[in-house]
């Protein structure tokens, strides 16, 4: 008999640490945006009360 490859007898260990590699990269990317529109949206309100009109 011939033996069986890593992937045919782990699949299931395989698609459930891709699923949660793909989740907790989007995860991640999302933070990281949230944070960099937070510093942004900050710098203008900053740039805006220093300028005198």
């Amino acid at each position: 008999m011939k033996p069986r490859s890593w992937l045919r007898r782990n699949w299931l260990w395989a698609a459930g640490g891709i699923f949660v590699g793909v989740h907790l990269s989007t995860w991640l990317l999302q933070r990281a945006m949230r944070s960099s529109v937070r510093s942004e949206v900050a710098l203008k309100q900053n740039a805006a009360e220093e300028r005198p009109d």
